[in-house]
């Protein structure tokens, strides 16, 4: 029997947003007036980099309540890429035993707001996707339904999907989960996903 999986959508949700570092203001070089992203970049590169069983640091993020002048709603995903969703303490107090089995909940340092989010982090799996068999965009580089190796993925709950020749899978934030999860998720009423069969 295939495996079927879902990615995980926005939809229609205006949810919050997520971004990396200490401050939810942009930060500009004295020297040249352009954009400094160092410190979104070091953040960045820590969430890529940790490893199950390394110690963790709680990573600074900000929340972003709207956008373009409208009000976002509190969700239980936000919007980011990071290597995995963010999501809220509820949604961890929820999908605990999913969590656990599949990857790890890292709590994060909100700096400018009292609420409690954390990073599902979750493993990537070489090679469990079957480039040659997925259905591609007209570039034909870039997937647009998935097709599994089978034994690779069979069991499992979440994990990031993984090709060979794929660019930099430590750092991609696309995650895959099964129907059970989704069935879940639904089923304790938390929001910020829109299921899309991948």
């Amino acid at each position: 029997m295939r495996s079927s999986f879902f990615k995980l959508g926005y939809g229609s949700y205006e949810a919050w947003i997520a971004t990396l570092g200490t401050s939810p203001e942009q930060k500009f070089n004295p020297q040249t007036g352009k954009e400094d992203f160092t410190e979104q970049r070091r953040v960045g590169n820590y969430l890529t980099n940790w490893q199950p069983g390394e110690p963790w640091v709680p990573q600074q993020i900000c929340l972003h309540f709207e956008a373009r002048g409208r009000k976002r709603v509190k969700a239980d995903r936000v919007f980011h890429g990071a290597v995995g969703p963010i999501i809220s303490e509820r949604a961890v107090n929820e999908m605990r035993p999913f969590i656990d089995k599949a990857g790890y909940a890292l709590p994060l340092e909100v700096m400018n707001c009292n609420e409690n989010y954390f990073l599902f982090w979750v493993p990537w799996v070489p090679e469990s996707v079957d480039f040659k068999q997925s259905e591609k965009f007209p570039n034909g580089r870039t997937i647009k339904k998935y097709a599994f190796n089978e034994k690779l993925v069979a069991g499992l709950v979440v994990f990031r999907p993984h090709h060979r020749g794929a660019y930099n899978p430590a750092a991609q934030g696309d995650v895959l989960v099964n129907d059970e999860f989704r069935r879940a998720w639904i089923s304790s009423n938390l929001s910020g996903i829109e299921f899309v069969d991948a």
